[in-house]
């Protein structure tokens, strides 16, 4: 990568878009230095389900080798950056297209291996499967004690149905819990958000508007970090696991601020 002409992106070398583009003439190092570089992991649910039979959400040893794993992938992005004076960084990356083509590639190798093979894409890093059926509190408490070693980024959400997300003191109250109790850095809602394009009713629906009967719709969803397009203009494996996704908010009673137990 160091070795790339500046010349294959020239808007961002001659426009000095990154710090000391200007400096590359040969190659992009003087301007690569100063970014990071992302080692990213996803699959760690398949990982464990692969090794162990099980995923890391209900078993404690499972859990902590799970962990392990991520605390080492960050011990080696630090000594990387330390032997080659660059920024590299652990990154519990969502994979958008690599959730898809890296399933391919182990199920061409290995076939069809039950919960590590047989979904249409590998989890998003540490991530809980979306479906589990666990609640908010569950998923919050599994993937807090992962998110201090991904320096490069992460990303924890909870899927609420429609009606929840009108409960705000409910909405508070797991804020509070995120932040406060588990120290989770970056937590997302992720809820329908479902338009007909012709009559523009709004609701939580399938195929097409309820009211109308328009399939000229859009669906808004957090495919991955963001509310970006309809999730139907993402790739197969990120579609279907839209559609795999349980709502944590069906599982979940309550949120008890003062302890760490499910």
């Amino acid at each position: 990568m160091v070795r790339q002409s500046p010349k294959s992106a020239p808007f961002m070398y001659q426009n000095n878009t990154i710090q000391d583009a200007r400096n590359c003439e040969k190659d992009v190092f003087n301007a690569l230095k100063h970014n990071t570089l992302a080692i990213g992991y996803l699959g760690i649910a398949e990982m464990c389900q692969a090794l162990f039979g099980k995923n890391h959400v209900h078993d404690a040893d499972v859990h902590a080798f799970a962990l392990s794993v991520v605390k080492r992938i960050n011990k080696y992005a630090a000594e990387a950056s330390e032997r080659n004076n660059l920024n590299f960084s652990c990154y519990a990356t969502p994979a958008e297209g690599l959730c898809r083509t890296a399933l391919i590639g182990l199920r061409n190798q290995y076939g069809i291996i039950e919960n590590v093979t047989s979904h249409e894409y590998l989890t998003n890093s540490h991530h809980v499967p979306v479906w589990e059926k666990v609640s908010i509190q569950q998923k919050l408490e599994c993937e807090a004690p992962f998110c201090k070693y991904p320096t490069g980024g992460c990303i924890t959400y909870v899927e609420l149905d429609s009606t929840f997300v009108k409960n705000t003191k409910a909405v508070e109250d797991i804020i509070d819990y995120a932040f406060k109790v588990l120290d989770i850095p970056y937590l997302a809602f992720n809820f329908p958000i479902d338009s007909c394009l012709d009559c523009g009713y709004q609701g939580e629906f399938n195929d097409k508007c309820p009211q109308c009967g328009s399939e000229n719709i859009q669906q808004l969803r957090r495919v991955t970090g963001y509310l970006t397009t309809d999730y139907r203009n993402f790739n197969d494996g990120k579609q279907r696991e839209v559609l795999d996704r349980e709502q944590h908010s069906k599982y979940t009673p309550q949120i008890n601020q003062g302890s760490n137990e499910s």
